[in-house]
C-alpha cells in the first residue's frame, strides 16, 4: 500500500495542485492531509475530497503525522527533504520492492519550510537531489513518475 502523504499546507491552491498530481497516478492508494491550516484548510480540504470523490479515490484528513502512521498502520515513512537534509537518496527500486509486502508513506511538506526535527524522527529523510525545497506538487510529481513511469 503506497499513501502520499502532503504535510503542513496552508495554500488551497498548492493543495489542489497536489491532489491533481495524486489524481494521476491511480497506483497511489490514499492521499493523506495532515495538519491543514489557513485557506488549505477552509477551502482546499473540502475542494480536494470533492475532487477525489468525482474520481473514485480516496483523500483522508488528519491532524498530524503521528496519526498518519496510526490510522494507516504504516510500517515506513519517506520524508522527501533537500539534498542536505536527506539521509538517504529516493531509490524507486527499493521502494517498489518494499511495497509488496509493506505499508509505505511518501510525505511532502506542503509549506515554505521542511519538516521539525520531530517529525523527521518519524521516518526516513530522503532526498530527490535538490538543494533546494521544491513545491510539493512538484516533488510529488517526480517522485510519483520515478516510481510509476507514463513511458
Amino acid at each position: 500500500m503506497l499513501a502520499v502523504v502532503i504535510h503542513n499546507i496552508y495554500s488551497s491552491v498548492k493543495l489542489v495542485e497536489a491532489v491533481d498530481v495524486y489524481l494521476e497516478f491511480p497506483e497511489v492508494d490514499i492521499l493523506v492531509i495532515s495538519k491543514a491550516v489557513s485557506s488549505a484548510a477552509q477551502s482546499g480540504v473540502p475542494e480536494a475530497e470533492k475532487k477525489a470523490y468525482l474520481r473514485g479515490r480516496r483523500v483522508l484528513y488528519v491532524p498530524n503525522l503521528e496519526d498518519v502512521v496510526e490510522v494507516l498502520n504504516l510500517d515506513r515513512l519517506y520524508m522527501i527533504v533537500p539534498k542536505r537534509l536527506g539521509k538517504s537518496i529516493f531509490d524507486p527500486e527499493v521502494i517498489r520492492k518494499e511495497l509488496v509486502d509493506r505499508r509505505i508513506g511518501l510525505v511532502f511538506t506542503g509549506g515554505d519550510m521542511s519538516f521539525t526535527s520531530a517529525e523527521l524522527s518519524l521516518g526516513i529523510p530522503t532526498s530527490l537531489g535538490f538543494n533546494e525545497l521544491l513545491p510539493a506538487s512538484s516533488l510529488m510529481a517526480i517522485s510519483l513518475f520515478l516510481l510509476y513511469p507514463k513511458i
